[in-house]
C-alpha cells in the first residue's frame, strides 16, 4: 500500500523536466574599462558549458502534508518545523525514503542527524545570527541617545528549548525587528560575499547546513517557522537576490501566503518546459537559482549524561568551517562566535543570569540597563565582562565554549581575553564604522590592554566609584605600596576604555618612542600616581561625551604642540596627527622593553619529543600571527589617489605568485596534519 501510494505521488508530482542542453553565459555591455582594469571573460569552450539542471514540478500539498506526517511520527519535529521542511523540499516522496537512513554527524556531546536534499530556494533564509556580518552589527547598548532609534538589530542569539529538540528557537520582539534585521544581513552579505554572479551562471553548487528555526515573538504575533541556512546564508541570499525575493517574503510572505508561494515556484520552474532559444537571459538565471543542495538537520541525539543542545552543536559545526578554514571570518565574526558561545555556557552553568547574557551580549540600550540595575556606562559594561570572563572560576567554562567552536586542544587567558575584548566593544559605536583600519587598531589595542598582567590577576571586581572616589582610593593604595590594587585597576580598566576607544592610547607603532608592549604601558599607568590621575580624568571626560586629554602630575592640560617641539617632533606631520596623544603618552610613561632572557640548554634534561612538538607548533602559530599583522600593515599605507597605496602599485607578479605559491605550500602541510590528527582519533574510537 504504501509503495502503490509512493508511486502514485511520484508519477502525479514529480515529473521532471529535463533540460540538459547548454548555454553561454553572457555578459552585459559595461563601461569602458581603464587600462589593466578590464575584467578576462571567460571562455566557456575551455572552462565548460553552462547549463539548467533537471527541475522537479511544484509538488503537489498531499506530498508535502505526508512529508511532514512523516517527519513528525519519525524524529518528533513540531508541526512548524516538520511543515517547514516540507514545503521547502523539492521532492517530498524522495525525501521520505532518505529519511529513513539518516546520516548521523558526531559533535561534542551528541548526534546530528542529516538528510540531503534539494531545496526550493525562496523556503531557505539566512541565519539570523549569521556571524559573518558581526563585524558591521550595531548593538542597542552602542546606540548615542538623540541619534536615531534601534534598527532592530542585532536579533538575540538562538537557542534550544531542551537537550533533545530538533529545531531551534529565536526570541525577537516583534516581526519588523526580524525582518530588520534579516535585511541589514542581506545588505552586508552583497557588499563583503557576493555570489551574485556564480549563482546566475551556475546555481548554487555547493550544499547548504539548514536547520528549522521557530521565531517566537514578543509582541504576541503568531509564531513562524522557517529554514534557515546554518552554513551557506551568501549562497542563499545570492540566490534570493537573482530571484527577486526579499528576506520578510522568505520567513513571512511565503509562510503566511503558501499560494503566493507556489505560484512563484511554478512561474519560474515553468519556463523549463519552453523551448531554451526562447528563454531569456533572467529566466535562465531564476532556472539555476531556484533550487539549492542542501543538507537538512532533522534530529538531534545528545550523549547520555550529556547537556549539549542543537543550538551548541550547530556553532560547534559552524565554528570549525568558518572560524578556521576553508574561508575564514574576519576577526570581529570569529571572536562574535566564541563570545556567543561563551555567554551561553556561562548562562547554562548558572554563572551569570538571563538578564546578565542580555547586558553582556549588548542587547540592552543604556536606559533598558538602568532598568535591569545595570551601568549605563559603557566602561563600567566592558569592566564587568572582563571580570566575569577571567575571573578564575569561570575560566574553565570560558575555555570549554572556545574550544567547543574553534575545536582547540588548549585554551590559554590570552585567548579569553580577546573575547572579553570583542563583547566589550559591541557597547562602542564605533565597532560597526566602515573604516576596518580604525576599528582593527582599537580592538588590538584592547586586547593588548586588558593581557596586563594586574587584570588577568583578577583580584578586584567593579564597586561603581566615580572617578573621584576611585582615584583616592588607588592613590591611598600607590601609597601604602600596594602594586597594581584592586581600586587602581578598577579605575584602569575604565579610564584605559576611553584612552583606548578614542585613539588616545594606541598600540606600538615603529615610529613610537616606546616598542613596550601596551599591557606594560598600561601597568606603568595604575601603578603610578600621574597615571592613575590620568585614567581618572579620561573616565570622567569620558563618561561626559569628552575627548581624553593629556595632562600633567597636577592635572594641568598639556599642550601637545608644545610638546611636539620640545621632543623635536614636527606637529605638522601626519604621524603627529594621528598618533601624537600615544606618542606623548609613551614618552611619559617610558616602559623599555625587555629582550627575553636565553636560558642555557642543559644536555641532561632535554624536553620529550611531546613537549618540542608542541613548541614548535606554538611557534607556528607566533608567525601565522605575525604575517598576519605584516599584511595589515601593508594595507595600512596610504596612497596618493586611493586610500590605499597598496591598491595602486599593486605586487610584482613574480614575487606575489611566489609569495603565493610557498603560503599554499604550507597551508597544504597544515591541512594534511589535521586530516592525520581526525584520522587517528577515528582509529582510536574504533578501537574503543
Amino acid at each position: 500500500m504504501q509503495d502503490a501510494m509512493d508511486a502514485a505521488e511520484a508519477s502525479s508530482n514529480n515529473v521532471t523536466v529535463p533540460v540538459d542542453q547548454t548555454v553561454a553565459a553572457t555578459t552585459p555591455a559595461a563601461a569602458e574599462p581603464l587600462v589593466g582594469d578590464e575584467e578576462i571573460e571567460a571562455d566557456d569552450n575551455d572552462d565548460g558549458a553552462v547549463s539548467i539542471r533537471v527541475l522537479p514540478k511544484v509538488p503537489k500539498a498531499l506530498a508535502v502534508n505526508r512529508l511532514a506526517t512523516s517527519l513528525v511520527s519519525q524524529f518528533g519535529h513540531s508541526d512548524g518545523a516538520a511543515r517547514a521542511i516540507a514545503r521547502a523540499v523539492t521532492q517530498p516522496q524522495d525525501m521520505r525514503k532518505r529519511a529513513q537512513w539518516p546520516v548521523e554527524e558526531r559533535v561534542p556531546g551528541g548526534t546530528v542527524l542529516t538528510i540531503s536534499s534539494w531545496l526550493w530556494a525562496p523556503a531557505v533564509s539566512t541565519f539570523p545570527g549569521n556571524m559573518r556580518e558581526a563585524v558591521r552589527r550595531k548593538y542597542a547598548f552602542a546606540l548615542v541617545e538623540g541619534r536615531g532609534s534601534v534598527d532592530h538589530t542585532p536579533l538575540p542569539p538562538v537557542h534550544s528549548v531542551s537537550g533533545g529538540s530538533a529545531e531551534l528557537t529565536l526570541d525577537a520582539r516583534n516581526r519588523e525587528a526580524v525582518v530588520a534585521s534579516l535585511n541589514n544581513s542581506a545588505t552586508f552579505l552583497k557588499d563583503n560575499n557576493n555570489y551574485d554572479e556564480s549563482v546566475k551562471a551556475h546555481g548554487v553548487l555547493r550544499e547548504l547546513l539548514v536547520v528549522p528555526v521557530k521565531f517566537e515573538h514578543q509582541d504576541g504575533s503568531r509564531p513562524q517557522w522557517i529554514l534557515a541556512a546554518a552554513d551557506g546564508s551568501s549562497r542563499a541570499s545570492a540566490a534570493h537576490r537573482v530571484l527577486g525575493v526579499k528576506p520578510a517574503n522568505v520567513v513571512y510572505g511565503y509562510n503566511d501566503d503558501d499560494h503566493e508561494f507556489r505560484t512563484l515556484l511554478g512561474r519560474v520552474a515553468g519556463a523549463a518546459a519552453m523551448p531554451l532559444e526562447a528563454l531569456s537571459e533572467r529566466q535562465r538565471q531564476e532556472l539555476r537559482a531556484l533550487v539549492i543542495p542542501a543538507k537538512i538537520v532533522v534530529g538531534y541525539r545528545p550523549d547520555p549524561g550529556s547537556r549539549k543542545t542543537l543550538a551548541e552543536a550547530m556553532r560547534f559545526i559552524v565554528g570549525i568551517t568558518h572560524v578556521d578554514p576553508p574561508k575564514r571570518w574576519d576577526t570581529a565574526s570569529r571572536l562574535d562566535a566564541q563570545a556567543e558561545a561563551v555567554l551561553e555556557d556561562l548562562l547554562h552553568r548558572g554563572r551569570i543570569t538571563e538578564e546578565d547574557a542580555g547586558y553582556y551580549a549588548g542587547l540592552l540600550s543604556p536606559k533598558e540597563a538602568e532598568r535591569y540595575g545595570y551601568s549605563r556606562y559603557a566602561d563600567a559594561r566592558a569592566g564587568a565582562i572582563v571580570w566575569a570572563l577571567l575571573t578564575r572560576k569561570n575560566r574553565p567554562v570560558c575555555s570549554a565554549a572556545i574550544r567547543r567552536v574553534t575545536a582547540r586542544a588548549r585554551v590559554h587567558v590570552r585567548d579569553i581575553v580577546p573575547v572579553a575584548a570583542e563583547l566589550s566593544l559591541r557597547g562602542w559605536p564605533g565597532r560597526a564604522d566602515p573604516s576596518a583600519t580604525r576599528v582593527d587598531g582599537v580592538r588590538s589595542a584592547l586586547q593588548r590592554m586588558l593581557l596586563s598582567s594586574d587584570i588577568v590577576r583578577c583580584e578586584w571586581r567593579l564597586t561603581g566609584r566615580n572617578s573621584d572616589a576611585l582615584l583616592a582610593a588607588a592613590l591611598n593604595e600607590v601609597k601604602a605600596g600596594e602594586v597594581g590594587g584592586p581600586a587602581a585597576v578598577e579605575l584602569g580598566i575604565l579610564g584605559g576604555w576611553h584612552l583606548v576607544v578614542s585613539g588616545f592610547m594606541q598600540r606600538e607603532l615603529r615610529e613610537s618612542p616606546s616598542i613596550a608592549a601596551l599591557n606594560k604601558v598600561f601597568d606603568t599607568l595604575v601603578r603610578t600616581q600621574h597615571g592613575l590621575r590620568l585614567l581618572a580624568d579620561a573616565m570622567a571626560r569620558g563618561r561626559r561625551g569628552e575627548r581624553p586629554r593629556p595632562i600633567n602630575e597636577d592635572g594641568v592640560p598639556v599642550d601637545l604642540r608644545h610638546y611636539a617641539e620640545s621632543v623635536g617632533l614636527n606637529p605638522e606631520r601626519p604621524y603627529f596627527a594621528n598618533h601624537g596623544e600615544d606618542d606623548w603618552l609613551r614618552r611619559t610613561f617610558m616602559v623599555e622593553s625587555q629582550p627575553e632572557t636565553e636560558e642555557a640548554l642543559d644536555e641532561e634534561q632535554t624536553d620529550p619529543p611531546e613537549t618540542q612538538l608542541e613548541k614548535a607548533k606554538g611557534a607556528v602559530v607566533n608567525a601565522v600571527d605575525r604575517l598576519e599583522d605584516a599584511i595589515q600593515a601593508v594595507t595600512l599605507i596610504g596612497g596618493y589617489t586611493r586610500k590605499r597605496l597598496i591598491d595602486e602599485l599593486g605586487w610584482r607578479p613574480q614575487e606575489a605568485e611566489e609569495l603565493a605559491r610557498r603560503l599554499g605550500d604550507a597551508a597544504t602541510t597544515l591541512n594534511r596534519y589535521a586530516w592525520l590528527f581526525q584520522e587517528m582519533r577515528e582509529d582510536g574510537e574504533a578501537a574503543d
